[in-house]
């Protein structure tokens, strides 16, 4: 089994309160990547921060980002052509499965995966990773499926990464 994993392409860190530099070239690049080249995974899986509005990653709450992601705001939806190519393939029958993350007031999660992956995510032979970003959330998607897992390949979409710092090697 292969899986698409994009990791956080949502509004805020794209063009809203957190953007990550080069965001809106990362995601578009990944949107066009995954509508040529669908039919080659059997899923794709989408990572989402949903925080609470007092979440503790906030400035305001002591954190270190300013309030981004808040559940059910435009901030925290996905990126809007990547949203329309991923519900179209769901339309037409991709396995897709979208993880909320960061949900609880006084617990952050840079990773879905921290904890668990799903039984989706179990059965995979090779998982290719894009998303915002590289330096964060990415990098920690990639730690924790390395610990969880014996995949046999992960794979990164360099282009479909975007980093608050400068790009360094995932793999």
């Amino acid at each position: 089994m292969n899986v698409l994993l994009i990791v956080d392409p949502q509004n805020d860190f794209i063009t809203g309160t957190l953007p990550v530099p080069g965001a809106t070239a990362a995601m578009d690049y990944i949107t066009a990547w995954t509508r040529e080249h669908h039919a080659e995974y059997d899923a794709i899986i989408v990572t989402m921060d949903q925080h609470p509005a007092d979440h503790c990653s906030f400035e305001v709450q002591g954190g270190q980002w300013p309030i981004h992601c808040v559940r059910f705001t435009v901030g925290a939806a996905l990126y809007p052509p990547l949203a329309d190519v991923i519900m179209d393939l769901k339309r037409k029958g991709m396995n897709v499965l979208f993880i909320p993350k960061a949900m609880t007031r006084q617990k952050d999660a840079y990773s879905a995966f921290h904890d668990a992956v799903p039984d989706l995510l179990m059965n995979a032979m090779r998982v290719d990773i894009a998303g915002l970003a590289g330096d964060y959330c990415v990098k920690c998607t990639i730690e924790d499926l390395r610990r969880l897992l014996h995949i046999t390949e992960i794979r990164t979409i360099d282009q479909g990464i975007a980093w608050i710092g400068e790009p360094q090697p995932l793999l």
